[in-house]
């Protein structure tokens, strides 16, 4: 707690710029490890750069950040564990038949998803994918949140199966989403055929197929499938593809010149999905530059 009573005191620590520099480096820790918030940039004596100071806060935050995450799955493990014996379910494998069970109720059902998500349940993959393809909207949406919540990709080409096969419209909208949320590189390909049907997708599919682009915004098969969703007819899609290009944004000189200038042609560009989505804006924050009238 470098000398600190408490956290309030390591608080006062790292705002005092008269304090040692060693000691606030240890009162940035103390705050990310043990405050309810993280430690703050805007103090006296610390910059965004290398310094002890920028590395102690950062690594401050990093520690703030691991132990919420530590907190909420502790709180997802015990919420999953009372769910259970609401389901009156004794074990993972109940858990797991209640889920394909189709002749319980729904509710049940997507409990018995929740719980697999809550605890991170790798053998339920298969059957939270089996049930997806049932194509019910928020029973699908369940299986797909458990999906991400357990964080494997082991049933990456079983989703991407499912993307291109003639499953229902919300099991396969579903299936996008899980690829995008699990970060499957692998689906690139799909990705770029998907977002660019304009004739056989429905708009939403592509316009999610389109963000999670962003996944692998390095390779040039995404970077030239982003430029041609720049100039999609759906507005929604084209606001997606900047938000795509939104993860090349720590580093501007990442973009390819061909894809700048698409981006900048979106300055002029009338469309808006809401008051909050407006492409000109959006073109321009990732150019940094002022919004065009």
């Amino acid at each position: 707690m470098a000398s600190a009573a408490d956290v309030e005191a390591a608080i006062a620590l790292w705002r005092d710029a008269s304090t040692p520099v060693h000691r606030r480096c240890l009162a940035a820790r103390a705050i990310g490890l043990l405050g309810e918030r993280p430690p703050k940039w805007r103090v006296e004596g610390v910059d965004d750069d290398e310094s002890p100071l920028a590395r102690a806060r950062r690594r401050g935050c990093a520690d703030f950040q691991r132990r919420r995450l530590a907190e909420i799955r502790a709180h997802q493990k015990e919420e999953s564990i009372d769910k259970m014996g609401q389901l009156g379910a004794q074990s993972i494998e109940a858990v797991i038949r209640l889920l394909r069970n189709k002749t319980i109720e729904r509710d049940k059902r997507i409990a018995a998803a929740s719980v697999l998500g809550g605890l991170r349940c790798r053998d339920g993959l298969d059957a939270l994918i089996e049930v997806l393809t049932e194509g019910h909207q928020n029973l699908s949406n369940a299986c797909t949140h458990a999906l991400t919540e357990i964080g494997s990709r082991m049933g990456s080409r079983r989703l991407m199966q499912i993307v291109r096969g003639r499953y229902p419209l919300a099991a396969r909208q579903e299936a996008v989403y899980s690829l995008w949320q699990l970060g499957e590189k692998r689906a690139e390909p799909l990705f770029i055929q998907v977002c660019g049907s304009l004739d056989t997708e429905e708009e939403y599919t592509r316009d999610m197929a389109t963000e999670a682009l962003g996944n692998t915004w390095r390779r040039l098969g995404t970077q030239k499938a982003l430029r041609n969703r720049l100039f999609d007819p759906s507005v929604s899609v084209r606001y997606s593809a900047l938000c795509a290009c939104s993860m090349m944004h720590p580093q501007p000189y990442a973009f390819p010149q061909f894809l700048r200038e698409a981006i900048i042609a979106k300055l002029n560009d009338p469309g808006r999905v809401d008051d909050n989505r407006v492409i000109a804006q959006a073109a321009a924050a990732l150019l940094g530059q002022d919004s065009q009238p």
